[in-house]
């Protein structure tokens, strides 16, 4: 583990000014249009599947999902 970590701090030393985090972007409409029906349940076994895809590739839409079943549940949606 501590020579993992020795990697990871020599890559940012030398990279310091490149590596600043990533940006949480929101999805783009037609993705929140998806993730929409994902949370009501009115995808296929096949865009559900692609959903999964997009949410592994964007963790931070995660939030952005849960927001919106918790409007349906609350009836705001």
């Amino acid at each position: 583990m501590a020579e993992r970590l020795e990697i990871l701090l020599k890559f940012l030393d030398r990279f310091d000014d490149e590596v600043e985090g990533r940006v949480l972007s929101e999805p783009a409409e037609e993705t929140k249009t998806k993730l929409q029906r994902f949370a009501r349940g009115t995808l296929s076994a096949e865009e559900q599947t692609e959903v999964f895809v997009l949410l592994d590739r964007n963790p931070e839409w995660t939030a952005w999902l849960a927001k919106e079943v918790k409007g349906l549940r609350s009836g705001q949606r």
